[in-house]
């Protein structure tokens, strides 16, 4: 029988193996809370997250009005990868309707197609404003488990950002931070 050393921390005090997550040596009560904790490796930094999601190539949405049909909600999302139409009425963003909710509340009844989207739209979606933080928009998408969020200027829809776009960004900073790097060593 072999020992999972991935599940065991070694006290540098006195040599006993102790079970990861330990918090003292179970043979010489020497402190181990910190010892098994990974080092984190920071992929963007505080400042970047406290950039406004203005700084992100956002997605230009497609807009329907309430009272047009899911047929044709369903059209406008067709041509365009992001699989969301931001429902707008008078300039203002009154629902979003994504494939989550094509798949949901429509599929199932091809019926629904003629109806107006307002009835299977999500009503007042939660909204970013351009000047909010990518912390901000991170959160609300993770808590929310959204993966697009129509953006506003003074109430006027100017924007969505998506979970790609997010990813983009980040990954495009990442990328930026590490060949700078490469490039700073290679110069010393």
């Amino acid at each position: 029988m072999t020992t999972d050393l991935r599940n065991i921390v070694i006290c540098p005090s006195c040599g006993t193996e102790n079970i990861e997550g330990s918090d003292a040596c179970e043979r010489c009560t020497m402190d181990l809370s910190g010892i098994d904790v990974p080092e984190s490796v920071q992929v963007v930094s505080e400042s970047d997250l406290n950039v406004s999601i203005s700084a992100v190539r956002m997605t230009r949405p497609r807009t329907v009005a309430p009272m047009q049909t899911v047929r044709d909600a369903v059209l406008e999302m067709k041509g365009d990868p992001t699989g969301a139409v931001v429902v707008v009425d008078s300039g203002k963003v009154v629902g979003i309707f994504t494939d989550r909710d094509v798949l949901k509340k429509a599929a199932a009844r091809l019926a629904v197609l003629d109806d107006p989207v307002a009835y299977y739209m999500t009503a007042d979606p939660v909204v970013l404003r351009e000047d909010d933080t990518m912390a901000f928009a991170l959160n609300k998408m993770g808590d929310g488990g959204f993966r697009h969020i129509p953006v506003v200027r003074d109430g006027e829809l100017v924007g969505m950002i998506t979970v790609r776009d997010i990813m983009s960004w980040v990954l495009g900073r990442y990328f930026r931070l590490r060949e700078s790097r490469a490039t700073v060593r290679a110069a010393g």
